[in-house]
């Protein structure tokens, strides 16, 4: 295979993969095994709250827009890859001019929303992706075949291709088992400690999510029927920075009062 080949093969996949796991982390929002998804509709209700729309239709309609798009681009670069393998090269570059124009104009309007919305950061990111499609384009469309060369079947390049089969394994193997010994995070519930009087601290590991979190809350309160919860509050981000895998919690109770105090109070 030439090398002009590889480099468009390997641009097919890596954005045909990504949109494709990017519409499936909008249908699987949760937390499953060997899977971490983000709840987007939470997200986008938070967003249009800060603007005033909590109604959650508006939320429902932008993330179903948006998921739309993505379905497209999907499909284009899906069938660009499958034109690719068909050695179909002008059907293969309408497809994929098609698909990173679809997706320009997504990571366009996501521009947008970050401005409008406040979230500078993303809009750092998607901007990033915005230039990336362009550099994809140039790189697929416009890669001189006449510099490149056929990659033969060496020895060097075979031994290249086995060292990596190697460590890939080894890598699938470490991940699979530190997998096994942290999914017990996703439901269990986390053990808060006192670090000032009526203060209680909860370190939340990585793949502890919204469910953790209530159920964590709920199961402390049953713990403590003595103590009343004023308020929760998140750590700030100088601290939670220092363990980017976790979110410090901190839950502010006080002494339930009995009812004779309560009757004292009352007269």
């Amino acid at each position: 295979m030439k090398e002009k080949n590889i480099i468009r093969l390997s641009i097919l996949i890596f954005w045909t993969f990504f949109w494709g796991l990017s519409v499936v982390d909008k249908i699987i929002p949760d937390v499953h095994y060997l899977w971490v998804g983000k709840d987007f509709f939470a997200l986008f209700i938070k967003f249009f709250a800060s603007l005033g729309l909590k109604n959650p239709i508006f939320a429902t309609l932008a993330l179903a827009s948006i998921t739309v798009l993505e379905v497209l681009n999907f499909v284009f670069y899906f069938l660009s890859l499958g034109s690719f393998f068909k050695s179909d090269e002008g059907l293969c570059e309408k497809w994929f001019f098609r698909a990173v124009f679809t997706s320009m104009t997504l990571f366009a309007l996501f521009s947008i929303g970050d401005q409008v919305f406040g979230d500078r950061f993303q809009l750092l990111e998607h901007g990033l992706f915005w230039l990336v499609l362009i550099v994809s384009w140039v790189g697929f469309k416009y890669v001189d075949e006449t510099k490149t060369t056929r990659i033969s079947g060496s020895k060097g390049v075979k031994l290249a291709v086995v060292i990596g089969l190697v460590i890939t394994m080894c890598a699938s193997v470490s991940i699979r088992e530190f997998s096994s010994k942290t999914f017990s995070n996703v439901d269990t519930s986390v053990n808060g400690v006192e670090v000032v009087d009526g203060v209680y601290k909860f370190d939340f590991p990585f793949l502890a999510d919204k469910l953790v979190w209530e159920k964590t809350v709920n199961e402390f309160k049953a713990e403590h029927p003595e103590l009343v919860v004023n308020y929760i509050y998140t750590g700030p981000g100088e601290l939670n920075s220092k363990k980017k895998t976790h979110m410090l919690l901190y839950v502010f109770t006080s002494k339930v009062e009995s009812q004779e105090a309560q009757e004292l109070k009352l007269e």
